[in-house]
């Protein structure tokens, strides 16, 4: 029997790949069981076809374990795969990040394969995600206090990078319903309006900015980078704010930008640096 997972949503697709080996294991204890990635190692195709062809001493089942099975474009590890579509104590476990496999592979959506799709969650079916999984925790959220988690889930590259947080939440014990204060000694992050209002707060002196000297300002812009926020974006909330002295110099580096000598975050940096 071939299982085969398959999505960009690792997370969500990691989760059910550990359920399924766990419930495969429940069923069959003693089976025999090999695990590859043939990403990392392509050649490793050939040790999941003597695995499955070798008999087991103890057992009749057996699990293959395999991340990555479509990036392996050959005709005898296809061969391989098909020859196992219908053994039913012989299952092999496929995790693959692909949107959706090339033709080759393409027997592995129709039956007698089994398939699920995890593709990315968008906006609110992400944010409806996250509720389940909060809820499921017995966490419960401050209306703010969730605004905010769910913008940094949301806006974050993957479902991973949310439920980690998720989980900090969960082990930190904080009173319920957690508060936005709780939720922010947690999570390092700025929305899309603390970006615009902390560029403000980079431009003028140190004593008017607000936060004390340029070393200051460098660990605004610092924190700003980590959570992957575009320099572009940072950039041009910058030049919608500037006026002076200020708005001249970042039209410097504004060509600069556009001519190839710097890069947005080198010039971010250079101005904060004045």
């Amino acid at each position: 029997m071939v299982i085969y997972l398959y999505g960009p949503d690792w997370y969500r697709r990691t989760e059910k790949f550990k359920e399924l080996f766990s419930q495969y294991r429940g069923k069959h204890p003693a089976m025999d069981v090999c695990s590859v990635d043939l990403e990392s190692n392509p050649d490793d195709w050939k040790t999941v076809r003597d695995f499955l062809s070798q008999p087991s001493m103890f057992t009749d089942a057996k699990i293959a374990l395999v991340r990555e099975a479509t990036s392996v474009d050959g005709k005898e590890w296809i061969k391989v795969l098909k020859s196992h579509l219908e053994t039913p104590k012989t299952f092999i476990l496929i995790s693959d990040s692909c949107k959706k496999p090339v033709k080759a592979f393409s027997f592995l959506l129709a039956k007698p394969a089994v398939s699920q799709e995890f593709p990315a969650l968008e906006s609110k079916m992400r944010e409806a995600f996250f509720y389940k999984e909060a809820k499921a925790r017995g966490l419960s959220f401050a209306p703010d206090a969730w605004r905010f988690f769910a913008g940094f889930a949301n806006g974050g590259e993957s479902v991973g990078a949310g439920m980690a947080e998720l989980l900090k939440l969960e082990l930190a014990n904080f009173n319920q319903p957690i508060s936005l204060s709780d939720v922010r000694s947690v999570i390092k992050w700025f929305s899309r309006d603390e970006v615009f209002h902390i560029t403000r707060q980079l431009t003028g002196p140190p004593a008017q900015a607000g936060y004390g000297d340029w070393r200051q300002k460098i660990i605004m812009l610092e924190r700003m980078f980590l959570q992957r926020e575009a320099g572009a974006h940072i950039f041009n909330s910058l030049a919608y704010q500037v006026h002076g002295a200020d708005a001249v110099r970042l039209a410097d580096y504004d060509v600069s930008i556009k001519s190839g000598g710097l890069e947005y975050e080198e010039a971010l940096l250079a101005f904060v640096l004045k």
